[in-house]
């Protein structure tokens, strides 16, 4: 077999029984689904036939019923040859009583009959124009003809070209002598069939039909199993030859572009299509057609195999031999158009497209509307109308995302400039050149901020051991006689302001911890009703003493979030430090604890005081206090480390005044 493949003689019969077989196939294919249609493979010669004969009544029938309706509205019948002139047919026309309207010149017997039953319009229809010199006699017309005749329609047009008055024209169509008959068409196959005439073709041709339709089945299978096999060996081998090594191509494969083999491959398909379906009628010249297309085919298919074969299927294409110059001129276009558009400004460049695209498009509305066609050039105007669009589009949503990404805060999001051109690429660079230059502000403000941290630290830290020396000194010269009561009172005063510096340092330093994060957090499972009790608990007696009533109202359901207890401790501390100094004696103090499936609120609500005149952010930040508390002791750091503990626990610290009512609202996640 390997052999064979290089042989020539083998090649051509395989060519030869390949075309035959599937010229058969395809030929009897239209026969098989026919004669499948009608039931041949399933009912008997006898039905078959029968069936036949219905079908060629029903249509022989009401072609009289159209023939009789015309003839009764006085219409003369051109459709074609009289087909009633059929030796082996004859029909009757009767009407409800019995009584013959029209019949055949010759009755008999006959084989098959088929009767359908009717309403007849009659009449002969009309059609008048008339003119009137006033509109009340044109109507007058109208009413009259609709008084004497049926299916009256009317059209009134008034001609102003006269110079005396206005003519009214009346154009009608009517029915003269119009009604409705019923009529009963039978139309008969004789039972002596003559062998002239188109139902004896036509019963004469299904019967041999029938006898051949196992000849047509096989034909199509066999054909179709055989062909397939030609061309498979056909395809295994193309391009060998017995006297050279490889794919050997032919001048064929070497001189015809690609598109014209696929075109010499799939264009006979389709026309082989095509005779197939007139095979019914044309056996003839529907075998002839199915061959040639045939042949065609294969050769286009044994191209394309060779082609592929030797690995040179895309290099011979039409289309790359006429992409140069193309790609030239489009490189050419889009180098002058370029630089014209970044000359122009963005206003003037789209002003200056639309005007061109408005020209373009009323020159084809106007050569459409003069006959002349090029409703394809203003499709294309309009595909490039649309790509434009698209683009603009796609460019805008580039450069939106990447205003949002800033926007946002995300620095790192860089906009794509590689598919941006003109405009949009100037605007993607300005949108990149603002985010290096926010970034390196940001980095300027970040290391501004940890140099005044670290500086905060530091001078803390230097200032703590002198003062701790101080504080000691201090505590030694109280245990010591003073000679004056006016030296025990200055040593009091000493040792009230040393501790508040000694305060106001601790804090200064807590708070740089905080705030840059350096400091340790040990999360663990903390019940926060129980720490809150505990808080407000120690807090008791104090508020007592300013007369401050505290109302604890714990959640319900004992809710645990994920914190440091002695951080937490200190955020509640603060809170309530702040509200010992600034709430307002004889009030109320309420804090309550909340939660839900996901997160923990506990909120701390007090009456300042004083008026707060400053707002919530503001209080947040350092060394901040409303300006009638000035003369109250704290260094105004208290809230800030409280937000700052906070965020450290994964949670969030809000502030919100509702004039001189104070509210921290604290949320954590829950755990279970």
């Amino acid at each position: 077999m390997r052999n064979l493949r290089t042989k020539t003689w083998a090649k051509a019969l395989a060519c030869v029984l390949c075309v035959a077989s599937l010229t058969a196939a395809v030929f009897s294919f239209p026969f098989v689904v026919k004669l499948a249609e009608d039931g041949a493979y399933q009912n008997s010669c006898q039905a078959y036939i029968s069936q036949t004969e219905a079908a060629i009544l029903d249509d022989l029938t009401f072609y009289v019923r159209d023939r009789y309706q015309a003839q009764q509205q006085g219409e003369i019948w051109t459709d074609g040859p009289d087909r009633l002139n059929d030796p082996n047919f004859f029909y009757t026309i009767k009407d409800k009583s019995g009584k013959t309207l029209d019949a055949s010149e010759e009755l008999g017997d006959y084989r098959a009959k088929y009767s359908v039953t009717e309403q007849i319009k009659t009449g002969q229809e009309r059609h008048i124009t008339r003119t009137f010199s006033t509109e009340e006699a044109c109507y007058a017309a109208i009413r009259d003809l609709e008084e004497k005749y049926t299916d009256v329609s009317t059209e009134i047009s008034v001609d102003t070209t006269a110079q005396d008055n206005e003519i009214y024209r009346l154009t009608a169509d009517y029915t003269e002598g119009g009604g409705t008959v019923t009529v009963t068409i039978t139309g008969f196959i004789r039972s002596n069939l003559s062998s002239s005439g188109d139902i004896y073709q036509t019963i004469h041709q299904a019967e041999n039909h029938y006898f051949a339709r196992n000849h047509y089945l096989c034909l199509l299978v066999g054909g179709l199993l055989l062909g397939l096999l030609c061309l498979a060996f056909l395809a295994w081998s193309a391009g060998r030859h017995e006297d050279q090594e490889g794919v050997v191509l032919h001048w064929v494969d070497r001189a015809i572009p690609l598109e014209l083999i696929l075109c010499i491959f799939v264009l006979p398909i389709l026309l082989g299509l095509g005779f197939m379906q007139d095979s019914l009628f044309f056996k003839g010249q529907s075998l002839a057609g199915i061959a040639c297309c045939a042949i065609f085919a294969l050769a286009g298919c044994l191209s394309l195999v060779r082609r592929w074969k030797a690995g040179t299927l895309g290099q011979n294409l039409l289309v790359r031999r006429l992409a140069k110059p193309l790609r030239r001129l489009g490189h050419a276009l889009h180098r002058g158009g370029s630089k014209l558009m970044e000359k122009l400004p963005l206003f003037w460049t789209a002003a200056l497209g639309c005007l061109l695209l408005f020209f373009l498009e009323g020159l084809c509305i106007y050569a459409v509307w003069c006959g002349n066609g090029l409703e394809g050039v203003w499709f294309l105007l309009k595909v490039l109308e649309a790509a434009i669009v698209i683009y603009a589009v796609i460019s805008m949503r580039e450069l939106q995302r990447g205003g949002r990404e800033l926007a946002a805060g995300n620095l790192d999001y860089k906009v794509p400039l590689e598919k941006l051109r003109w405009d949009f690429k100037a605007h993607g660079e300005n949108l990149n050149s603002m985010r290096t230059a926010i970034q390196a502000a940001v980095e300027d403000q970040m290391k501004s901020e940890r140099m005044k941290t670290e500086l905060i630290t530091n001078v803390s830290h230097d200032i703590k051991t002198p003062l701790t020396s101080i504080v000691s000194y201090v505590d030694l010269l109280k245990k010591q006689e003073m000679p004056t009561p006016e030296a025990r009172e200055y040593l009091e005063v000493l040792d009230r302001q040393s501790a508040k510096l000694k305060k106001l340092t601790e804090d200064l330093v807590e708070a740089a911890k905080a705030s840059t994060g350096s400091m340790t957090v040990n999360f663990q499972r903390t019940d926060v009703n129980v720490l809150l009790t505990q808080s407000a608990g120690e807090y008791q007696e104090k508020l007592q003493s300013k007369t401050l009533q505290l109302l604890l109202t714990p959640a319900k359901d004992a809710p645990a979030i994920s914190a440091d207890g002695r951080l937490l401790w200190r955020v509640f501390e603060n809170l309530l430090s702040n509200i010992y100094k600034y709430a307002l004696p004889g009030t109320r103090v309420y804090l309550t604890c909340e939660s839900d499936e996901n997160t923990v609120t506990i909120t701390f609500r007090n009456i300042s005081a004083t008026p707060l005149n400053i707002t919530a952010d503001e209080l947040m930040e350092r060394f901040v206090r409303g300006d009638d508390s000035r003369h109250t002791e704290g260094s105004g750091l208290g809230l800030s480390i409280a937000r700052s503990l906070t965020q450290l626990q994964k949670g969030t610290f809000d502030l919100s005044i509702d004039g001189d009512l104070f509210k921290a609202v604290l949320t954590f996640p829950r755990i279970s």
